[in-house]
């Protein structure tokens, strides 16, 4: 994690929201959950997913943490094992309010080419991507920065969120 990303997390007092937009992430993350999950082992998938370190989930319980991840039909493998990911990790241990928003229904909105994570409605991180879904750069923006792109595209998008169940 980068050291500026790691900063921004550790001075949130009250909300994370995360933006996520591609369809694969596999250049960040093809562990053996995702390869069990690919070869159809999804009982496997689950309690490799399980079994690591969720720490990362467990922290900052007290404040208000959304994702909303843009999704495409028809899903991708990874984004299938994703979703379970979100209803077995991110729901119930991090206590994140996770969201689909179809891509159709957005199309006249400027969405950025990555993703992108606000924290307390004050700073930025945006994240770009290479074409295997490997984060090759980070932008941060602060109190000192114009960020009502991201904020409005939030409201926008919290407009067209589907509950992941």
């Amino acid at each position: 994690m980068h050291a500026k990303w790691q900063e921004f997390w550790d001075s949130t007092k009250q909300e994370w929201f995360k933006v996520e937009v591609l369809q694969d992430y596999t250049g960040e993350d093809d562990g053996s959950s995702l390869q069990a999950w690919k070869a159809g082992e999804k009982e496997k998938s689950l309690a490799l997913t399980l079994n690591k370190d969720l720490s990362w989930a467990k922290s900052k319980l007290y404040i208000n943490k959304t994702r909303i991840h843009i999704v495409e039909e028809p899903f991708t493998e990874y984004l299938k094992w994703e979703i379970e990911h979100y209803r077995h990790v991110n729901i119930p241990i991090g206590r994140e309010k996770v969201f689909l928003v179809d891509k159709k229904n957005i199309y006249e909105l400027a969405i950025p080419d990555g993703d992108f994570c606000i924290f307390d409605n004050k700073k930025v991180v945006k994240n770009t991507y290479n074409k295997t879904g490997k984060c090759i750069r980070m932008n941060f923006y602060d109190e000192s920065d114009d960020i009502s792109l991201f904020l409005n595209l939030k409201n926008k998008l919290l407009e067209f969120a589907q509950p992941v169940k």
